[in-house]
């Protein structure tokens, strides 16, 4: 990730860089909860038990953004 601050997308502020974390089977997006639960979906951290990835923060409305990779 870059050093160079990121407007957030709902209120335009600066935004700052961290991580998201979670445990076994990681964080997931999905359009719509279905019967799979977290077994589906598009993985979004990486790791075998601690699943982590890189964010951002915006401070002011709380929005987390998570670049592509």
């Amino acid at each position: 990730m870059t050093d160079s601050a990121l407007s957030c997308p709902v209120c335009t502020n600066a935004m700052e860089p961290g991580v998201i974390v979670g445990r076994s089977p990681g964080v997931k997006f999905k359009k719509q909860a279905d019967v799979l639960g977290d077994l589906g979906g598009v993985l979004l951290t990486s790791g075998f038990f601690n699943h982590s990835a890189a964010a951002l923060r915006c401070g002011d409305c709380g929005t987390v953004v998570i670049p592509g990779h």
